[in-house]
């Protein structure tokens, strides 16, 4: 499959001010036909959400509402502007602390908010979260895990999520979506943060590519992203980042999404990186952050069309409504 890549952006400085630059890269105009043509598929990657409602970490009462509001904001903004989307991919964090009444505000969310009937999860490490807390709510690393098991925290996802494991795949409109899941160690706190990926989930992973149609791409979404690639990734968070790496680079239809590091898609060049395959950022609809750590209090997020010979990620700013850059891949 040859992969070409056309690149427009559109970097809001105010949300009344902004700037327009085009640029394309080793690669033939899309074909205004196929523009205006429905796409073949379309769905939306939004990670970083941080729902929170139970207790604070002082033990008190406790209701994120700005990350509810942002979620709600997010679907409703998605609808607006295809309320006919194939999917929608929650690419990890959508939780805080990875307890009950988390995963119940985003069941009371998306009970209200509009969105596609299809939802792929992705776990992140807040969905592991709950080992930093005791049977009150109350934050307690000092007796960490708590009881918890990294089974215990998969059942949990896979009890309010309806997925069939921590990592899986599934088929739309004749495309693979395959969705990984970091695993952690609840036996050593120092570790717990050391994400990796089993070899039997990476051997999983090789076998499902097998599967996947040279002449399609291939939409493969991770909550972490591999080092030293995309916005906020250098210095790790998957220690055994090489051995995906390795497996993705034998498939130049693959584009991976990976979320984790907040940074913001108003940095369009960092959130885009070129291997083999094609890999994406995903920001933040919670917090997105720029390159010193400042809070922009925005929120962000991907829109996906594929076509017949491209795939065209849209990246957008929920708070403003705006598109801040759109990026075209060419698939034949």
């Amino acid at each position: 499959m040859r992969l070409g890549r056309t690149l427009s952006i559109s970097s809001c400085v105010t949300a009344l001010c902004c700037s327009l630059l085009v640029m394309t890269v080793n690669a033939p105009k899309v074909k205004r036909k196929e523009l205006n043509s429905h796409p073949k598929l379309s769905f939306s990657v939004i990670s970083d959400i941080h729902l929170r409602t139970g207790k604070s970490d002082w033990g008190t009462n406790y209701h994120d509402a700005i990350a509810a509001r942002k979620l709600k904001n997010a679907l409703t903004d998605l609808d607006n502007i295809n309320p006919h989307e194939d999917a929608l991919v929650i690419n990890g964090d959508f939780t805080t602390t990875g307890v009950q009444s988390d995963y119940d505000t985003l069941k009371d969310i998306l009970n209200t908010a509009p969105h596609p009937k299809n939802i792929l999860y992705a776990m992140g490490n807040h969905e592991f979260s709950s080992a930093f807390h005791n049977r009150k709510g109350v934050f307690s690393p000092q007796t960490f895990p708590n009881g918890v098991t990294v089974h215990s925290c998969i059942e949990l996802f896979k009890k309010n999520t309806g997925m069939s494991n921590s990592y899986y795949d599934r088929w739309l409109n004749g495309y693979h979506f395959i969705v990984l899941g970091a695993e952690y160690s609840m036996s050593d706190f120092r570790k717990h943060n050391d994400t990796v990926l089993s070899e039997t989930q990476l051997q999983w992973l090789a076998k499902k590519l097998q599967k996947s149609p040279n002449n399609k791409p291939t939409f493969v979404f991770l909550h972490e992203p591999i080092p030293n690639t995309v916005a906020g990734s250098f210095g790790g968070y998957l220690i055994n980042g090489d051995k995906l790496r390795k497996i993705l680079n034998q498939y130049p239809s693959v584009l991976f999404f990976s979320g984790h590091t907040h940074y913001s898609l108003m940095d369009q060049p960092s959130s885009i990186y070129h291997d083999y395959f094609t890999m994406f950022n995903t920001s933040a609809v919670r917090n997105p952050i720029i390159e010193s750590h400042k809070l922009l209090g925005n929120s962000e997020g991907l829109y996906v069309q594929v076509y017949d010979h491209s795939v065209t990620v849209s990246a957008r700013d929920f708070t403003i409504k705006s598109w801040i850059w759109e990026y075209t891949v060419r698939t034949e």
